[in-house]
């Protein structure tokens, strides 16, 4: 059996998503099986994406899902006690899961973990900001502000992530941030400052860049109050809630500058949802 389950999804985009199953074929560590998901694309993914490696599977699915769906169900066909995540676009440092391995090995109560990233944008060095700095531990607080743990950085243990029920499959966007946000109420993660991950960007859509990324932040944020309120301590209950407010009112001033009607009424809503939740006390 393998230790780790990899699991790409897939829609379109098929030379690099050749190249990202290059950098796994090149890992240091071998005993991995990897599913890649094609979520429907138009055209079928080539069976020739296999390379005749025993330890790839690809998946089709009939309708699009987006990649949270994707995701779970490339990581319920497998059985590893490990899971890892690639997305179509990304690079693995050759001892990735070397690495991750070593850190699960290290700490037997670990239960998730995830590297430092080299940024590229058209081939080229891009610089991270402070803002983006990538760090271990359980931040729940600075995870609110934006997504700082990427899918394609994060090793997890199967039963931990099975736990929660991985992605929310209703995001399209934030998915990871949602999952991420409830995994840090839970445990710390593990983290190596090398760059073993490599992000690229370049003239390709990416569902990052998506506008209003910040209501779909708000509607991960309400999910994880929703489900997760009861096991928050106070200082993060009120620290959820002033990040809903804040990102609410951007929107609002975004849909005043734009004269988006739909917009003013949604995001008015939900600040006054929020503003409610803040001032009323939790039973």
């Amino acid at each position: 059996m393998a230790l780790v389950d990899i699991v790409i999804p897939a829609f379109n985009r098929p030379q690099l998503l050749e190249e990202a199953i290059a950098s796994i074929r090149a890992q240091s560590f071998c005993n991995w099986r990897l599913f890649i998901v094609d979520d429907a694309t138009p055209t079928a993914l080539p069976e020739t994406l296999k390379h005749n490696d025993a330890r790839i599977t690809l998946l089709r699915l009939q309708k699009n899902h987006g990649p949270a769906y994707a995701r779970n169900y490339g990581a319920e066909r497998g059985s590893a006690p490990l899971i890892a995540f690639l997305d179509s676009d990304d690079l693995w440092h050759p001892e990735k899961l070397s690495k991750a391995l070593q850190a699960f090995e290290r700490d037997p109560t670990l239960q998730w973990w995830h590297s430092n990233e080299l940024w590229l944008r058209d081939g080229k060095p891009a610089k991270q900001k402070a803002i983006h700095q990538k760090q271990g531990g359980q931040f729940f607080e600075r995870a609110l502000e934006r997504c700082l743990i990427s899918p394609s950085a994060v090793v997890l243990r199967r039963s931990f992530f099975s736990a929660e029920k991985g992605f929310a499959p209703a995001f399209r966007l934030c998915e990871d941030y949602e999952l991420w946000l409830r995994l840090l109420l839970l445990s710390p993660v593990g983290y190596s400052e090398e760059p073993l991950t490599i992000k690229r960007a370049g003239n390709w859509p990416q569902l990052s860049s998506a506008r209003e990324i910040d209501r779909y932040r708000v509607l991960a944020m309400h999910r994880v109050w929703r489900l997760k309120r009861y096991i928050m301590p106070e200082a993060w209950r009120n620290a959820l809630l002033s990040e809903c407010k804040r990102k609410c009112e951007l929107l609002l001033s975004g849909a005043r500058k734009h004269r988006n009607e739909r917009g003013l009424r949604r995001y008015q809503a939900w600040l006054t949802l929020f503003n409610t939740l803040r001032t009323r006390p939790m039973r």
